[in-house]
């Protein structure tokens, strides 16, 4: 999918706290995207800063921005320029790396972000596109390996391919368009007996039908990611 902003809203940027919106609106915004998928508070952090964001990650609050978004904090909270100490606080242990050469995925401000808890371990590396928007260009988790390059709201959905009447990909295309929220695109990954099935949105489904796909028998989990 092509890095493009869909409203002056995407180049104008959130409320947020300061001083940029791709080095640090969209740093918490990548930092809560991965936050989301963990689900769990992580022990540790380790932040990969690419081109941009490794040149400049210290003087523009990516640090603190991008932990804050793995922290939950809302892009405008004022707390966010603590979030370094409130890690420390809750005994996470966060590094940050500047990564020499090029971006993996094409982009100057991108990050990869690794999260740890026990035996629970994800990745997530995504690119700050401007006005607070990000793409996540790629996933590592459950021992999937999954490239995405995908703006949000993104719908991260597990599967227990075990289990009978298993939706499609037509089936997820007529569900979302009949309920009149048509997919950008579907992708799916499968691993044995399990899959996970991304589709790619426009806008945020209703509760009711986050509730409904929630009740499916054959989903193991679902993540929205927004």
């Amino acid at each position: 999918m092509s890095h493009t902003f869909r409203s002056i809203f995407d180049i104008i940027g959130p409320v947020m706290v300061g001083p940029s919106s791709s080095h640090t609106a969209g740093a918490l915004a990548l930092g809560k995207a991965a936050a989301q998928l963990f689900e769990v508070k992580p022990k540790k952090v380790t932040i990969h800063y690419y081109e941009s964001f490794a040149d400049t990650h210290l003087g523009h609050g990516t640090d603190f921005a991008i932990l804050g978004g793995i922290l939950g904090f809302a892009a405008d909270d004022p707390m966010i320029p603590q979030s370094l100490k409130m890690a420390e606080s809750q005994k996470i242990a966060v590094t940050f790396i500047e990564e020499i050469g090029d971006s993996p995925v094409g982009h100057p401000n991108t990050a990869t972000m690794v999260l740890e808890r026990d035996k629970k371990k994800i990745s997530v590396t995504g690119s700050s596109i401007g006005g607070g928007s990000i793409v996540l260009n790629h996933v590592a988790m459950d021992n999937f390996s999954m490239r995405l390059d995908a703006h949000l709201p993104i719908y991260f959905i597990h599967q227990n391919t075990l289990q009978y009447h298993l939706y499609s990909e037509a089936e997820w295309q007529n569900y979302f368009a009949f309920k009149g929220y048509p997919l950008n695109d579907i992708r799916i990954f499968r691993e044995s007996d399990t899959e996970w099935v991304v589709l790619y949105l426009d806008t945020i489904p209703t509760k009711e039908m986050i509730y409904e796909i929630n009740e499916l028998p054959f989903i193991e989990k679902a993540i929205l990611i927004s």
